[in-house]
């Protein structure tokens, strides 16, 4: 009888974050820029690249009668996206991740970003509802890309090819990370490259850390000049996530995805099924690359 664990359900979409600074002092540099949010996290953006913001401790979001919602800063002044700030700060030391710096858990989707502090703010132009910029409607966004994971449901369970086995795991999402970092560590190119892994707890990411060398979190890795590199040393990294999608009672379907930078990047369908001893894996026959 097959002995392959069937996962809980997936992490849901990160919620909104405020983060703050914790044990770095007053850094004496002068940001500035506009404020944005991208995901959950908000981003100083200005040159030379968009940075998550880590506030003063005190600071906190509110409900405002004007904009809905507001950061609030320990002094009591209030602002929210678009408006143009101004502050001492400055930014934090990119081979470090920013969980090092911020008194909050970092969600995953901030975690490889450059992290910059603000402190001692000053409001340069506010951004009002009834700003030319907001009268007027944009344009429709074009429609979402389709999630490769429906691709992958959409096709049907069948897959392609012989399946591999891979021995030693419960957890299909273990075995898929481990399929996922053995080939690469066999293949020819970047078979030495340190390894972020995507969306994974604590008891998951040392399981993995001990079964291979150079396994990372993912906000040891960082994007830099459209690539992921390692934070402590710079070197060229790769981010690599398992999603997956399991019946309950025979099967996953799942993606596996090794991600170099903004056009290196390659993804698998799989068909994954448990087996005494572990899950046996093989290809749906859909796949994607960048």
């Amino acid at each position: 009888m097959p002995d392959g664990k069937f996962p809980a359900n997936q992490p849901g979409e990160a919620m909104p974050a405020l983060l703050t600074y914790t044990n770095i002092g007053a850094l004496e540099a002068i940001q500035a820029g506009t404020v944005v949010q991208r995901g959950p996290c908000f981003y100083l953006s200005g040159a030379p690249e968009e940075a998550v913001i880590l506030w003063p401790e005190g600071t906190q979001i509110v409900r405002d009668a004007e904009r809905g919602v507001a950061v609030e800063l320990p002094d009591g002044l209030r602002l929210g996206v678009g408006d143009r700030i101004r502050g001492g700060g400055g930014a934090l030391p990119p081979a470090k991740p920013i969980s090092d710096f911020a008194s909050q858990e970092v969600p995953e989707s901030c975690a490889t970003a450059p992290a910059v502090q603000i402190h001692s703010v000053e409001i340069v132009e506010r951004a009002f509802t009834d700003d030319a910029g907001f009268r007027s409607a944009p344009p429709p966004p074009p429609p979402p890309a389709p999630d490769f994971l429906q691709s992958v449901k959409e096709r049907g369970p069948g897959s392609t090819g012989a399946p591999i086995e891979i021995l030693g795991f419960d957890d299909p999402r273990e075995a898929l990370f481990a399929h996922m970092i053995s080939g690469l560590r066999e293949g020819e190119d970047a078979h030495d490259r340190p390894v972020c892994l995507r969306e994974v707890d604590d008891a998951l990411f040392q399981s993995l850390s001990s079964r291979f060398e150079r396994v990372y979190r993912t906000g040891a890795c960082r994007w830099q000049d459209g690539g992921v590199q390692l934070r402590a040393d710079g070197s060229p990294a790769v981010l690599v996530e398992a999603r997956l999608d399991c019946d309950g009672q025979s099967r996953c379907l799942a993606e596996g995805a090794r991600i170099f930078g903004n056009m290196g990047g390659e993804g698998q369908g799989y068909v994954m099924q448990p087996m005494r001893g572990g899950w046996s894996i093989a290809s749906s026959g859909v796949s994607w690359m960048s």
